[in-house]
Order: structure tokens, then C-alpha cells, then sequence
């Protein structure tokens, strides 16, 4: 009896450790399943990526494996790449600091890194990339045993930028060259205002010697009257050698210097002046006919409207209708009477002023009472 229950027992013990190992064959075949389950999945990861991956040896950088998306950018296949060192493929400029900081990921100094750095292809030619790269250790963390990179392709990226970059360097270039050629030219510009300032004050002072060897009062009178043009076009220059610009400059204080120069020249018994004129900018063109009339303007009530001194003259610049502009002279003195003057004959200042607002474009109108007052209404000057 005890034998067959220990043989009973016998075969019980039998039929669980039976259970025990198809339970445990099971779950290692499931196992296995699922690692190659989980293989597949990464092969399928790492060949099909659009980017480029890489496994080498952390020691020695010899390739292990890498994907097509790699071996396609150096114009290679993948199987051309194993056993193959991986630092060959980088360019040589560039490898010193690239690993340079590999060195410090492999000592662990930093757990990974990314950088761009020119790759080498197969051809010769070369692009850019940028490589994210990591090292996987033992699960103590002490050895390495495989380092793993994605490569991504750049080129045309990093080309892009030079390009701005070097667009860039030669737009500072043409910017500083203009710049320096603008220089050279307000030089040259503000050099011919002051020759041509100095020119004329040269021309004013032979008028001046000429006046004196005349024993005609009235030709020294006109030779005078034409001093007062000569400083108006010097004065101009004057005004645009002191500008910003070099092409227009405020009309304001260049009216009152004029008009303040005429007055001190007539002497002792000049008249009183008094200037109204907003800042305006205007250029060259403008300025010089307009300092000519005001010189006629007021020569002329200086000359004509107080027989025996003093008396008062305004020089009035302001804005018109529609964008005109409206130059006033008038002064308070003994008027005229227009049917007295020959119309077939004008004075010469007459045909000045007739003259300058034509230039102008302007439109002249003259009244005779109480005194002088001459109003010419002119287009809006353009700006350079």
C-alpha cells in the first residue's frame, strides 16, 4: 500500500512540475514574441526614419548599423557603412571640435549633445548636418557600450543662411561705401558753396574798388544796387554750405540776413525793417531768384519811397491759397504815380522783378496807397 501511494505521489509531483514548465516554456516562447515583436518594431523605426541613425561602438566609433536615410546623404548603402569608422565621414575642419565634445559625453561630463558640422560624401562634396548624439552605458552607469546618433540633413537650410549672411556683409559693404561716397560728396559740395561764396565776395570787392574810381553819383549808385545782387547769390551759398543736406536750408533767417544787409548798406538814414517769414526749406532754385526780388523789392523803396530819410519797410513771407506761397514787400513811404512811368521804357529793377517772377511762375500785383506794397504769388517751391 505505501509503495503505490508514493508512487501516486510520485506522478502527482510529476504532472505539477510538468504544468510548471509548459507555464514556463509558454511564457518564454510569449517572451520571445514580444521581442521580436519589439525588434521589428525598432528595425522598422530605425530603417524607415526620414532622418539619418547611427550605432557605433563608443570606444572605437566603428559604424554597427545604420539606416538608409544615413547611408542615402553620403551616397551610400547602409551595408557599405558597417565596420566602417565613423569619424572618417566628417569633414576634416570640423572634426577636432567635434570630437573634442564627444570626449566630454563619453566621460559623462554631459549626458548628450547636438551640434551642425560638415559630413563628407562619397563624391567629395560635402554638406551640412546637424547630429544629436547620446551614449548608452551599462545599468551601473559606468561603461559605455553603444552611441547612438541622428543625423539631420541641413545643407540647404544652412546654406540659406549664409547666403543671408553673406548678403547681408555685402549690403554693409555697398552701404558703407555709399556712405563714404556721400561723405566725399558733401565735402566736394560744401568745397564748391565755399568757392563760389568767396567768388563772389571777390567780385564784390572789384565792384567795389570800381564804384570808388567813379565820380558819377548815379553810376555809383547802380554799381552799388549790383553789390546787393552779388551778396544775395553769395548769401544763398552761404545758407547751403551751412545745411545739413547740402540741398535746401530755411528760408526764415535767410530773409532776415538779406534784408538786414541792404538796410545797414543804405547808411545812417535807413528805414526801419521788420521781417515776418515762417521756417520753409527751400533749394537752390528757389532761393536765388526769390533773394534777388526781395533785393530789387527793397532796393527799390529804399532808393524811391523816403526823399528825406527814415520810414518803414515789411518783408512779409507767408502761405497763399491752394498751396501758393505770397511774398510781401511794402513800405509806408511817398508811393508813385504808375501813369507817370514810360511803359515803353522800364527801369532796369523793373524788368528784374518782371523777370524773376516769371521765373517763379509767379504772378505780381503792385497797389500805391498809402506808400509801396508789392505782392507776388508764387507756386509752392518743390524740395530737391
Amino acid at each position: 500500500m505505501s509503495s503505490e501511494r508514493e508512487l501516486r505521489a510520485r506522478i502527482a509531483e510529476l504532472e505539477r512540475l510538468n504544468a510548471d514548465l509548459s507555464a514556463a516554456l509558454e511564457e518564454k516562447a510569449q517572451a520571445q514574441q514580444e521581442t521580436l515583436l519589439r525588434e521589428a518594431h525598432f528595425r522598422a523605426d530605425f530603417e524607415s526614419a526620414g532622418v539619418g541613425k547611427v550605432h557605433s561602438d563608443p570606444t572605437t566609433g566603428v559604424i554597427i548599423r545604420a539606416n538608409r536615410a544615413y547611408a542615402a546623404m553620403l551616397g551610400y548603402e547602409p551595408e557599405d557603412l558597417v565596420g566602417r569608422n565613423g569619424w572618417e565621414f566628417t569633414h576634416p575642419d570640423d572634426r577636432p571640435e567635434a570630437e573634442a565634445r564627444y570626449g566630454r559625453l563619453f566621460q559623462g561630463e554631459i549626458q548628450a549633445y547636438a551640434r551642425e558640422k560638415r559630413y563628407l560624401r562619397r563624391d567629395g562634396s560635402w554638406f551640412w548636418g546637424r547630429v544629436s548624439a547620446a551614449v548608452v552605458r551599462t545599468p551601473e552607469g559606468e561603461t559605455p557600450f553603444l552611441a547612438i546618433a541622428v543625423v539631420e540633413d541641413v545643407d540647404e537650410r544652412h546654406r540659406a543662411l549664409a547666403a543671408v549672411e553673406a548678403a547681408k556683409q555685402e549690403l554693409e559693404r555697398v552701404v558703407e561705401e555709399r556712405t563714404a561716397a556721400l561723405a566725399q560728396r558733401d565735402l566736394l559740395l560744401r568745397e564748391v558753396y565755399h568757392r563760389v561764396k568767396n567768388n563772389l565776395q571777390l567780385v564784390d570787392s572789384l565792384i567795389l574798388l570800381q564804384a570808388r574810381r567813379l565820380g558819377d553819383p548815379g553810376a555809383r549808385a547802380a554799381l552799388q544796387t549790383l553789390r546787393g545782387r552779388v551778396y544775395a547769390i553769395g548769401l544763398v551759398h552761404h545758407q547751403l554750405m551751412g545745411s545739413n543736406d547740402l540741398e535746401t536750408f530755411d528760408i526764415a533767417p535767410f530773409l532776415r540776413d538779406l534784408s538786414r544787409h541792404l538796410i545797414d548798406s543804405a547808411g545812417d538814414n535807413a528805414a526801419r525793417l521788420s521781417i515776418d517769414a515762417p521756417p520753409r526749406r527751400v533749394g537752390l532754385d528757389f532761393a536765388v531768384p526769390l533773394g534777388l526780388l526781395v533785393t530789387e523789392l527793397v532796393t527799390n523803396s529804399m532808393k524811391y519811397a523816403f526823399p528825406e530819410g527814415g520810414g518803414a519797410i515789411a518783408v512779409e513771407l507767408k502761405d497763399g491759397d491752394e498751396g501758393e506761397v505770397v511774398l510781401v514787400v511794402a513800405d509806408d513811404g511817398v508811393g508813385y504815380d504808375p501813369a507817370a512811368l514810360d511803359a515803353d521804357r522800364p527801369t532796369l529793377g523793373a524788368s528784374i522783378v518782371a523777370g524773376l517772377v516769371r521765373q517763379l511762375n509767379g504772378v505780381l500785383d503792385i497797389s500805391t496807397e498809402n506808400g509801396v506794397r508789392t505782392v507776388v504769388r508764387l507756386p509752392a517751391p518743390r524740395l530737391p
